[in-house]
């Protein structure tokens, strides 16, 4: 992700949730791959640890910024899928594909990783690793034109439907899920705690009406800020957000667990299908598309 934009898609990530079940960012507890790498000055591909959570729906469901890298990984390896698909149908065709940007492990407004953001800041390089391409596409020649509209159109649908063939097995129950999720921030307690946001910011240096503001700030001083001095930026503002958000995620994580606790009694037999479904179609599209499920760590 462009470091520049990552702070605002932090807050947009929240919408994203609800139609992509993509998404660093995690409470003070939780089960989950350890934060993502330090702050540079350009994108830097991200080390991923491959550990699977001992119950695959905290991949699904996540309840803190840490349990959120597993969803982030999972966001990515549907996208993965879906750009080898593609890259299989395109080099069947003997054509190229447009390039697209790489792919990046987003985080959630919602789940914020209070730890790492202390330690490493907002404009960290999180750009996704290449995958090793499948013995299959490996040994497909490479494309001798380029493609035109209509059949590259063709090949990236052949990709998106690989990818929804993976997706379909946890998004409805995901999608239902941070549809509530995000209730919590409407939530009286989490409303009054977010109130002193503002006034804790200013005792940090930082002059702002809300959290939404204050984001659009990093984005303003990580985008004006000197290369020799981007990272110590980049730290004083991810600090000062930590700080200031520690007593509201007091207040919203036990909200959160308890609303996960809920959620599985009331949707007890998606959640069945859910355990008992998502590892095998991960691996089944790890084997097909050469890739590895992978999520971010230090």
């Amino acid at each position: 992700m462009n470091r520049i934009s990552l702070a605002r898609t932090t807050v947009a990530a929240a919408a994203a949730l609800l139609t992509a079940a993509c998404g660093t960012a995690a409470g003070s507890s939780g089960e989950g791959p350890p934060a993502p790498p330090a702050p540079t000055t350009a994108a830097v591909p991200a080390r991923v640890t491959h550990a699977l959570p001992a119950d695959p729906v905290r991949m699904v469901l996540p309840v803190t910024g840490a349990e959120s890298r597993w969803t982030q990984g999972l966001d990515v390896f549907g996208q993965q899928v879906a750009r080898t698909a593609a890259a299989d149908c395109a080099r069947a065709d003997g054509i190229g594909l447009t390039e697209q940007v790489p792919l990046a492990f987003i985080s959630y407004a919602e789940l914020p990783d209070l730890g790492f953001l202390a330690r490493q800041g907002f404009g960290h390089g999180t750009e996704v690793p290449p995958p090793t391409p499948a013995p299959t596409s490996a040994a497909r020649p490479s494309p001798a034109r380029s493609g035109g509209p209509a059949q590259i159109r063709r090949c990236r649908a052949e990709g998106e439907a690989a990818a929804e063939a993976v997706r379909k097995v946890y998004l409805p129950v995901q999608r239902a899920w941070f549809g509530e999720l995000s209730a919590t921030r409407r939530a009286p307690a989490v409303a009054r705690a977010l109130r002193v946001l503002p006034e804790c910011l200013a005792d940090q240096g930082y002059r702002v009406r809300d959290e939404e503001a204050f984001f659009a700030l990093v984005d303003s001083r990580l985008m004006n800020a000197p290369a020799a001095d981007y990272a110590r930026v980049d730290r004083a503002l991810g600090s000062a957000y930590a700080t200031c958000m520690r007593p509201i995620e007091t207040v919203r994580e036990p909200m959160r667990l308890e609303l996960r606790e809920r959620f599985l009694a009331d949707h007890a037999e998606e959640i069945r299908e859910l355990r008992a479904a998502l590892v095998p179609a991960l691996r089944r599209a790890e084997k097909a598309y050469g890739l590895r499920l992978a999520f971010p760590t230090p």
